[in-house]
This record gives C-alpha cells, structure tokens and sequence, in this order.
C-alpha cells in the first residue's frame, strides 16, 4: 500500500512521521513524507519517499510561533502566514497524493480531507495535541484560564468557528472547482468523509493527558511516538568530558524556536544559570543565538539526540514542544517549560499539573530573576524529581509506535470494506 503523510510544521510535527513511517515501511508498505523541503534528508535517511512543499519551515515558525500569540492571535498569524501561499500549497498538496492509496495527517484544519476526497482515499488523522471537544482541559491553543468545563468545551466551539471561516475564505472557491464537499461552518470538528468516520491517532499518552469520556470510537490513544530502535550515539569527546566532570547538568535549549529576539532569551537565561549556579547543557537548536564563555556551561555544536541526552540530565528547560515534552518525560526527568505559542502553553500546564516541574514561565514573561527561582526550585524540590521518574517508568512501558502502526492498518482496512464497517 502507497501511504503518503503530510505534515506542515516543524522537527516535531515530521520526525514523529518518520517514525511512523519506518514501521509502517518495516511491515511492507511504501511511505512518502509531505512537508517542507527542509525535511528532506531526515525522510531520505530513513528510507521513506519524500515530496516537499512550497515555502521554508524556518520563515513559517517564526511567522506563526511569535511571543504572546495564543487562540484567535495565533489563529490569526497562521493565516497571515498562509494567505500568500495558498494557492502554491493547495497545488502542491494535490500533486503530492496523486497515486496514493491512503493519507496520513497531521491537523490542519479540513483542507487535507479535501484531497483524501478528490483521491478517493482513506484518510486517518492524528493529533499531537488536543483537538477535540472535552470538558478536560481547553483547546491547546486557547489561553490557560482555569474556568471549569463550559469554558474548555466553548474554547472548541470558537476555535473551530475561526478554522472553518478561514477555510470558507481561503478553499471554498478551490472546492467547487475541483468538485469536493463545501463543509459548513461550525463549532467542531467533522469527521464525516464520503460515508465513512475519519479515524484519529493522539500520539500521547494517557498517563499525561487522560482520555476524555466525551471523545468517540473513532478516537484512539497510541502512547507517544518515540524512537526504541534508534542507532548508538557516540558523543563528541568533549561532552563526553563535561558530563564525567562533575553532577548531573540541567538541558536548557528551545529546539525550532526562532521567533523573536532569541539572543535576548539566551543572555537571560545564562544569567540566571549563573545565578542559579548550575552546570548547563545549551542547545542553540534553530536560532544559533546561545552564548557561551562559562565553565560551568556546555554549548551544544551539533545534534545529541534527546533518548540519549536527557536521561543524564538532572532536569530539563525547554519550549514545552510536544515531543521534547514527551522525551523529558519518558526519560524521567523534572521539566520546566518555557512556552511561546501554539499548543506549548498546554505542555506546560500539564507538567505543572503533573506535578513534574514548577509552574511554566511564557517566554515574553521571561526574567532573570523569575528563571533563577525556576531553577532552583526546579533542581531543589524533590517531589518535581520523584513524580518525574515515577511517570518515566511508566511511559517506557509504552510502544506508541506499534500501537499507532496497528491502528492505521485496522483503519484502512475498515474504510476500504465499506462506509458500513466505519463506526464513531
């Protein structure tokens, strides 16, 4: 079977896909990733298919993950962000499914089932965060306001009302010319697609986000998607020399952030470190903008991969990306999360609610002084470490990878035996 998955993000929207995509190629089928050009050589190196899109993921994150951007702002941004490229990513997309048997996707409003649609193909979503309505926890996007259950259901009506009005803007026109259903504006999602239910995937866990009892059959939990075959990772000399040199560092780094002064966030967080006196891991990740100069510092010159870096880590400070998150996490280790925008806030709150790190600091309200109480009270209070490790243990019991690979093959399987065998 020809499956293509399309994501349109950055490291950690595609990397889960290529994993995804190794399995699902170790069992027999043929995987292409859709995404960004960037993400090319990561696709290649796994041995996957790969189509790129128009446009350059860096420009996009800085666009869309802007300090202080949350719910209809951010709703917003992505839009000013696609409003040019539009009709290129809309041509795109349909030249990129052409011959497929089956999509894969990451949320992005409607737009992908369109394709699905036009193909003629089944169609399985997945969620990195959540996106369906519950009287849990708020849309990711929507601002952390503790307002009890009508506010986390009204937090979806509005900000599937936004989607499908820009959707209405942006697609109708392209809809009708190519002879696919014009959905109607409301308040949530529709999984409705040519008789059948659109499945969905959430690669998280249940022991960090418990399932929702509003949610239908149609939705399933995989666990979080990790890498348990990754290759053996030899360190350069001199991290190797710096972790033997004395304790257990903090990890301190913001993966694809780029928005915004980065240099500023960086001079901060390195005098709160000092003030803090810990010794440091820095990942300058996409933004290249960490300082270094301290002995009690290590700057990060190439990629060290999170399974094997974070389980020698003494703790953990970083953008509260949904695979960093998880990483942290699994590897059992007290988190401290610095959100910027999209669904990190939600991350953040959830280590907080966890009990696994101190409460997070948005990164516009970033100060020396409020860094270097988090750090301390990070590395200092030991309850943050015992439930970090407790829930570590329990995520490494997790397989989400094959758990996901079953449940995309059960789900075509389903679709293509007719609208009838496809339950909500």
């Amino acid at each position: 079977m020809h499956i293509h998955m399309v994501a349109i993000g950055s490291t950690g929207d595609v990397r889960p896909y290529v994993l995804l995509g190794k399995e699902l190629r170790r069992r027999g089928h043929e995987v292409t990733i859709v995404a960004f050009a960037n993400f090319a050589a990561m696709a290649e190196e796994a041995g996957l298919g790969f189509y790129p899109l128009a446009g350059d993921v860096m420009d996009f994150m800085e666009r869309i993950m802007k300090p202080g951007v949350v719910g209809a702002r951010f709703l917003r941004q992505v839009e000013e962000s696609l409003r040019d490229v539009a009709p290129v990513l809309l041509r795109d997309l349909m030249e990129a499914f052409r011959g497929a048997d089956a999509m894969i996707c990451t949320f992005f409003g409607s737009t992908y089932y369109s394709v699905a649609e036009k193909y003629g193909i089944p169609v399985v979503q997945t969620q990195y965060f959540p996106m369906d309505p519950n009287r849990q926890m708020p849309i990711s996007s929507a601002p952390a306001w503790k307002l009890g259950p009508a506010w986390n259901l009204a937090t979806y009506r509005l900000g599937y009302l936004l989607i499908h009005l820009l959707e209405h803007r942006y697609l109708t026109a392209w809809r009708e010319e190519n002879h696919v259903t014009v959905p109607r504006i409301h308040g949530g999602p529709d999984y409705t697609l040519g008789g059948h239910t659109i499945p969905v995937i959430y690669a998280i866990s249940p022991l960090v986000v418990p399932r929702p009892a509003q949610w239908g059959r149609n939705i399933h939990m995989s666990g979080f998607w990790v890498d348990e075959e990754s290759k053996p990772f030899v360190p350069p000399r001199e991290l190797a020399d710096f972790l033997a040199a004395g304790e257990k560092p903090v990890y301190i780094g913001f993966g694809s952030m780029v928005s915004g002064n980065m240099r500023k966030t960086f001079d901060v967080v390195m005098k709160a470190v000092r003030a803090a006196g810990l010794r440091v891991i820095l990942d300058n990740g996409w933004s290249g903008a960490g300082l270094a100069g301290a002995s009690n510092v290590f700057t990060l010159s190439s990629f060290v991969p999170h399974d094997w870096l974070f389980p020698q880590m003494r703790a953990v400070v970083h953008h509260g990306g949904a695979g960093t998150t998880a990483a942290g996490l699994r590897a059992g280790c007290p988190t401290l999360v610095i959100p910027f925008g999209g669904d990190q806030p939600f991350w953040g709150s959830r280590v907080w609610a966890l009990g696994c790190g101190p409460k997070p600091i948005r990164r516009e309200n970033l100060t020396v002084s409020r860094l270097t109480r988090a750090l301390v009270d990070l590395t200092h209070h030991e309850a943050y470490a015992r439930a970090a490790q407790a829930l570590g243990a329990g995520l490494r019991q997790e397989h989400g990878i094959i758990t996901a690979a079953d449940l995309v093959e059960q789900e075509v399987r389903r679709w293509l035996a007719g609208p009838a065998q496809t339950e909500a």
